[in-house]
Protein backbone atom coordinates (compact mmCIF):
# COMPACT_ATOMS: atom_id res chain seq x y z
CA UNK A 1 0.00 0.00 0.00
CA UNK A 2 2.57 2.43 0.77
CA UNK A 3 4.51 1.54 -2.49
CA UNK A 4 1.54 2.45 -4.18
CA UNK A 5 1.47 5.60 -2.68
CA UNK A 6 4.73 6.78 -3.16
CA UNK A 7 4.36 5.36 -7.02
CA UNK A 8 1.28 7.72 -7.63
CA UNK A 9 3.12 10.70 -6.04
CA UNK A 10 6.18 10.58 -8.60
CA UNK A 11 4.01 10.45 -11.09
CA UNK A 12 2.24 13.44 -10.17
CA UNK A 13 5.47 15.42 -9.73
CA UNK A 14 6.89 13.81 -13.08
CA UNK A 15 3.61 14.84 -14.89
CA UNK A 16 3.98 18.39 -13.24
CA UNK A 17 7.44 18.46 -15.45
CA UNK A 18 5.73 17.39 -18.61
CA UNK A 19 3.18 19.82 -18.16
CA UNK A 20 5.45 22.54 -17.59
CA UNK A 21 7.13 21.76 -20.59
CA UNK A 22 4.25 21.73 -23.07
CA UNK A 23 2.42 25.02 -21.61
CA UNK A 24 5.97 26.83 -22.08
CA UNK A 25 6.23 25.85 -25.46
CA UNK A 26 2.43 26.29 -26.42
CA UNK A 27 2.80 30.31 -25.51
CA UNK A 28 4.07 32.63 -28.57
CA UNK A 29 7.61 33.95 -27.67
CA UNK A 30 9.94 35.70 -30.11
CA UNK A 31 12.64 33.72 -31.69
CA UNK A 32 16.13 34.55 -30.14
CA UNK A 33 19.43 33.73 -31.87
CA UNK A 34 21.84 31.33 -30.15
CA UNK A 35 23.96 34.75 -29.26
CA UNK A 36 21.11 36.33 -28.02
CA UNK A 37 20.31 32.95 -25.78
CA UNK A 38 24.51 32.96 -24.31
CA UNK A 39 23.99 36.38 -22.84
CA UNK A 40 21.18 35.97 -20.68
CA UNK A 41 21.43 36.49 -17.13
CA UNK A 42 22.41 33.58 -15.14
CA UNK A 43 24.02 35.14 -11.84
CA UNK A 44 21.42 34.71 -9.71
CA UNK A 45 20.10 36.86 -6.43
CA UNK A 46 21.70 36.35 -3.23
CA UNK A 47 19.36 36.83 -0.60
CA UNK A 48 20.06 37.43 3.83
CA UNK A 49 18.05 38.39 6.57
CA UNK A 50 17.33 37.57 10.20
CA UNK A 51 16.33 38.97 13.57
CA UNK A 52 18.61 39.14 16.82
CA UNK A 53 16.79 39.70 19.93
CA UNK A 54 17.14 39.91 23.72
CA UNK A 55 14.60 40.15 26.39
CA UNK A 56 14.56 40.64 30.44
CA UNK A 57 11.93 39.87 32.96
CA UNK A 58 12.41 40.67 36.41
CA UNK A 59 10.31 40.93 39.86
CA UNK A 60 11.80 42.34 43.39
CA UNK A 61 10.05 41.77 46.75
CA UNK A 62 10.45 43.44 49.85
CA UNK A 63 7.86 42.92 53.45
CA UNK A 64 5.35 42.61 50.85
CA UNK A 65 2.23 41.60 52.39
CA UNK A 66 1.09 39.36 49.76
CA UNK A 67 4.11 37.58 49.51
CA UNK A 68 6.34 36.73 46.06
CA UNK A 69 9.43 35.38 45.05
CA UNK A 70 12.42 37.51 43.70
CA UNK A 71 13.22 36.49 40.11
CA UNK A 72 15.33 37.52 36.68
CA UNK A 73 15.29 35.78 33.80
CA UNK A 74 17.33 36.49 30.55
CA UNK A 75 16.28 35.27 27.20
CA UNK A 76 17.95 35.51 23.65
CA UNK A 77 17.45 34.45 20.20
CA UNK A 78 18.85 34.19 16.87
CA UNK A 79 16.65 34.01 13.30
CA UNK A 80 19.13 33.61 10.29
CA UNK A 81 18.07 33.29 6.35
CA UNK A 82 20.34 33.22 3.84
CA UNK A 83 19.33 32.21 0.10
CA UNK A 84 20.40 32.18 -3.63
CA UNK A 85 17.92 32.35 -6.67
CA UNK A 86 18.60 32.05 -10.26
CA UNK A 87 16.78 30.95 -13.29
CA UNK A 88 16.66 27.22 -12.47
CA UNK A 89 17.75 26.96 -9.02
CA UNK A 90 16.78 27.80 -5.28
CA UNK A 91 18.69 27.60 -2.55
CA UNK A 92 17.72 28.59 1.00
CA UNK A 93 19.05 27.96 4.71
CA UNK A 94 17.41 29.00 8.14
CA UNK A 95 19.32 28.76 11.43
CA UNK A 96 17.14 29.36 14.77
CA UNK A 97 19.05 29.71 17.77
CA UNK A 98 16.99 30.65 21.26
CA UNK A 99 18.37 30.23 24.76
CA UNK A 100 17.30 31.62 28.07
CA UNK A 101 17.82 31.27 31.61
CA UNK A 102 16.20 32.21 35.09
CA UNK A 103 16.98 33.20 38.69
CA UNK A 104 14.56 32.95 41.50
CA UNK A 105 14.32 33.22 44.87
CA UNK A 106 17.83 33.09 47.37
CA UNK A 107 19.51 30.38 44.83
CA UNK A 108 22.74 30.92 43.18
CA UNK A 109 22.00 28.19 40.22
CA UNK A 110 20.41 29.69 37.09
CA UNK A 111 17.98 27.64 35.48
CA UNK A 112 17.38 27.15 32.14
CA UNK A 113 13.82 28.23 30.79
CA UNK A 114 14.36 28.14 26.91
CA UNK A 115 16.82 26.35 24.61
CA UNK A 116 16.39 25.65 20.85
CA UNK A 117 18.62 24.96 18.22
CA UNK A 118 17.30 24.30 14.00
CA UNK A 119 19.27 24.27 11.13
CA UNK A 120 17.90 23.51 7.76
CA UNK A 121 18.75 23.84 4.21
CA UNK A 122 17.38 23.01 0.61
CA UNK A 123 18.00 23.12 -2.86
CA UNK A 124 15.36 22.94 -5.40
CA UNK A 125 15.62 22.65 -9.18
CA UNK A 126 12.94 24.72 -11.15
CA UNK A 127 9.81 22.92 -12.86
CA UNK A 128 7.28 25.71 -13.30
CA UNK A 129 7.25 28.97 -12.54
CA UNK A 130 7.45 28.72 -8.36
CA UNK A 131 7.34 25.24 -7.98
CA UNK A 132 10.55 23.04 -7.75
CA UNK A 133 12.22 19.62 -7.02
CA UNK A 134 13.76 19.85 -3.81
CA UNK A 135 16.33 18.27 -1.87
CA UNK A 136 15.93 19.47 2.15
CA UNK A 137 17.88 18.22 4.97
CA UNK A 138 17.49 19.96 8.67
CA UNK A 139 19.03 19.17 12.64
CA UNK A 140 17.43 20.23 15.19
CA UNK A 141 19.08 19.75 19.19
CA UNK A 142 20.09 22.11 22.18
CA UNK A 143 22.84 23.88 23.65
CA UNK A 144 22.82 21.86 27.26
CA UNK A 145 21.21 20.00 29.69
CA UNK A 146 17.89 20.16 30.18
CA UNK A 147 15.58 19.08 33.53
CA UNK A 148 12.19 18.17 34.71
CA UNK A 149 12.35 20.52 37.92
CA UNK A 150 14.53 21.91 40.34
CA UNK A 151 15.01 19.31 42.51
CA UNK A 152 16.46 17.25 39.17
CA UNK A 153 18.76 19.66 38.38
CA UNK A 154 20.04 19.57 41.90
CA UNK A 155 20.55 16.26 42.13
CA UNK A 156 22.24 16.13 38.51
CA UNK A 157 19.39 13.69 36.88
CA UNK A 158 18.96 15.61 33.53
CA UNK A 159 16.17 14.57 31.06
CA UNK A 160 17.84 15.56 27.80
CA UNK A 161 21.24 16.84 26.70
CA UNK A 162 23.29 18.36 23.79
CA UNK A 163 22.65 15.89 21.16
CA UNK A 164 20.74 14.07 23.43
CA UNK A 165 17.93 14.10 21.43
CA UNK A 166 19.38 14.93 18.26
CA UNK A 167 16.95 14.67 15.38
CA UNK A 168 17.78 14.53 11.44
CA UNK A 169 15.20 14.59 8.74
CA UNK A 170 15.93 14.31 4.86
CA UNK A 171 13.40 14.27 2.16
CA UNK A 172 12.92 14.73 -1.82
CA UNK A 173 9.97 16.13 -3.07
CA UNK A 174 8.20 19.21 -4.71
CA UNK A 175 9.06 22.56 -3.04
CA UNK A 176 6.25 25.32 -3.24
CA UNK A 177 8.35 29.04 -3.19
CA UNK A 178 6.86 31.64 -4.82
CA UNK A 179 9.04 34.24 -2.42
CA UNK A 180 11.29 34.38 0.50
CA UNK A 181 8.43 34.79 2.72
CA UNK A 182 6.55 31.19 2.32
CA UNK A 183 7.60 27.99 1.23
CA UNK A 184 5.04 24.47 1.70
CA UNK A 185 7.42 21.45 0.93
CA UNK A 186 5.86 17.92 0.37
CA UNK A 187 8.24 15.17 0.58
CA UNK A 188 6.92 11.64 -0.15
CA UNK A 189 10.47 9.63 -0.01
CA UNK A 190 11.78 11.28 4.03
CA UNK A 191 13.96 9.66 6.51
CA UNK A 192 13.62 10.81 10.40
CA UNK A 193 16.98 9.79 12.34
CA UNK A 194 16.88 10.32 15.99
CA UNK A 195 20.70 10.44 17.78
CA UNK A 196 21.20 10.33 21.60
CA UNK A 197 24.77 11.35 22.63
CA UNK A 198 24.60 9.86 26.18
CA UNK A 199 23.96 6.55 26.85
CA UNK A 200 22.04 6.54 29.88
CA UNK A 201 19.61 8.70 28.42
CA UNK A 202 19.61 6.49 25.34
CA UNK A 203 18.76 3.57 27.86
CA UNK A 204 15.69 5.51 29.25
CA UNK A 205 14.29 6.29 25.97
CA UNK A 206 15.05 9.69 25.01
CA UNK A 207 13.64 11.12 21.85
CA UNK A 208 11.66 8.36 21.30
CA UNK A 209 14.21 5.67 20.94
CA UNK A 210 13.59 2.25 22.32
CA UNK A 211 14.43 1.85 25.96
CA UNK A 212 17.00 -0.78 27.49
CA UNK A 213 16.03 -3.89 28.70
CA UNK A 214 17.91 -4.46 32.16
CA UNK A 215 17.72 -8.48 33.21
CA UNK A 216 15.76 -8.87 36.51
CA UNK A 217 18.35 -11.43 37.84
CA UNK A 218 21.59 -10.16 37.00
CA UNK A 219 21.06 -6.47 36.33
CA UNK A 220 22.51 -6.60 32.85
CA UNK A 221 21.30 -3.71 30.09
CA UNK A 222 20.32 -5.63 27.08
CA UNK A 223 19.41 -4.18 23.72
CA UNK A 224 21.03 -0.45 24.32
CA UNK A 225 20.54 1.47 21.54
CA UNK A 226 21.49 5.02 21.10
CA UNK A 227 19.62 5.95 17.17
CA UNK A 228 16.14 5.02 15.58
CA UNK A 229 15.71 5.82 11.68
CA UNK A 230 12.36 6.43 10.19
CA UNK A 231 11.00 5.92 6.49
CA UNK A 232 8.19 7.84 5.58
CA UNK A 233 6.30 11.26 4.28
CA UNK A 234 7.30 14.91 5.39
CA UNK A 235 5.83 17.86 5.03
CA UNK A 236 7.13 21.02 6.06
CA UNK A 237 5.70 24.84 5.50
CA UNK A 238 7.30 28.50 6.34
CA UNK A 239 5.67 31.34 6.36
CA UNK A 240 7.86 34.08 7.22
CA UNK A 241 6.05 37.90 7.53
CA UNK A 242 7.89 40.73 8.74
CA UNK A 243 4.70 43.15 8.28
CA UNK A 244 1.15 41.04 9.08
CA UNK A 245 -0.21 44.54 10.53
CA UNK A 246 1.32 47.61 11.23
CA UNK A 247 4.11 46.43 13.35
CA UNK A 248 3.33 43.39 13.80
CA UNK A 249 5.46 40.15 12.30
CA UNK A 250 4.88 36.34 12.07
CA UNK A 251 7.40 33.49 11.69
CA UNK A 252 5.66 30.35 11.47
CA UNK A 253 6.99 26.73 10.81
CA UNK A 254 4.78 23.55 10.73
CA UNK A 255 6.25 20.10 10.34
CA UNK A 256 4.70 16.82 10.03
CA UNK A 257 6.15 13.35 9.60
CA UNK A 258 4.42 10.08 8.72
CA UNK A 259 6.09 6.77 9.47
CA UNK A 260 5.11 4.48 6.82
CA UNK A 261 5.81 0.94 7.73
CA UNK A 262 4.92 1.96 11.97
CA UNK A 263 1.28 3.16 13.09
CA UNK A 264 1.22 5.18 9.76
CA UNK A 265 -2.18 7.25 10.81
CA UNK A 266 -0.22 8.84 13.57
CA UNK A 267 1.71 11.83 12.46
CA UNK A 268 4.54 13.25 14.11
CA UNK A 269 3.75 17.26 14.57
CA UNK A 270 6.25 20.19 15.24
CA UNK A 271 4.47 24.02 15.23
CA UNK A 272 6.27 26.87 16.09
CA UNK A 273 5.06 30.39 16.21
CA UNK A 274 6.99 33.64 16.57
CA UNK A 275 5.01 37.12 16.89
CA UNK A 276 7.00 39.88 17.30
CA UNK A 277 5.34 43.12 18.46
CA UNK A 278 7.22 46.26 17.62
CA UNK A 279 7.39 49.30 19.87
CA UNK A 280 10.10 51.18 18.02
CA UNK A 281 13.17 50.29 15.86
CA UNK A 282 14.76 48.63 18.50
CA UNK A 283 12.20 47.55 21.39
CA UNK A 284 9.90 44.70 20.65
CA UNK A 285 7.57 42.51 22.67
CA UNK A 286 8.17 38.52 21.16
CA UNK A 287 5.97 35.53 22.12
CA UNK A 288 6.98 32.20 21.03
CA UNK A 289 4.56 29.06 21.11
CA UNK A 290 5.55 25.85 20.76
CA UNK A 291 3.51 22.79 19.84
CA UNK A 292 5.06 19.35 19.53
CA UNK A 293 3.67 15.55 19.63
CA UNK A 294 5.93 12.59 18.82
CA UNK A 295 4.13 9.09 19.04
CA UNK A 296 7.51 7.50 20.06
CA UNK A 297 8.69 9.79 22.83
CA UNK A 298 7.01 8.83 26.42
CA UNK A 299 6.16 11.08 29.33
CA UNK A 300 5.45 10.46 32.62
CA UNK A 301 2.59 12.92 33.78
CA UNK A 302 3.74 12.60 37.38
CA UNK A 303 1.28 10.17 38.06
CA UNK A 304 2.61 7.00 36.89
CA UNK A 305 1.04 6.86 34.00
CA UNK A 306 3.60 7.13 30.66
CA UNK A 307 2.29 7.36 27.39
CA UNK A 308 2.76 9.75 24.35
CA UNK A 309 1.64 13.25 24.79
CA UNK A 310 0.96 16.78 23.53
CA UNK A 311 3.97 18.89 24.57
CA UNK A 312 3.38 22.76 24.43
CA UNK A 313 5.85 25.90 25.49
CA UNK A 314 5.37 29.36 25.82
CA UNK A 315 7.93 32.22 26.27
CA UNK A 316 6.84 36.06 26.37
CA UNK A 317 9.47 38.22 26.24
CA UNK A 318 9.95 42.06 26.31
CA UNK A 319 13.57 43.62 24.96
CA UNK A 320 15.89 44.58 22.48
CA UNK A 321 15.63 43.73 18.53
CA UNK A 322 17.82 44.27 15.78
CA UNK A 323 16.47 43.38 12.14
CA UNK A 324 19.41 41.87 10.05
CA UNK A 325 19.56 42.14 6.21
CA UNK A 326 16.65 43.29 4.41
CA UNK A 327 13.89 40.39 2.89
Amino acid sequence: MVTRYIYIILAFMFSLNAFSQTDSTSKMEPQTSPKQERVRDTTGQWSFFGTSTIATNQSQFSNWQQGGINSISITTGLNLNLGFTNQTINWQSVMDMNYGLSLQGNTVNWYKNDDRVSISTKIGLKARKSWFYTIITSCSTQFQAGYNSIDDQIAGIPASNFFAPATFISSIGIDFNPSPKLSAFIGPISSKNIFVNNQKLANLGVGGIPPAETDPVTGEIKNAARTMSEMGGYVKVQFNEPRVIKNVAVRSTFEFFNNYLRNPTRIDVNIQNDIILTLNEYVSTTITLNVKYDDDVIIDDGSGRKGPRIQFMEVLGVGLSINLGKM
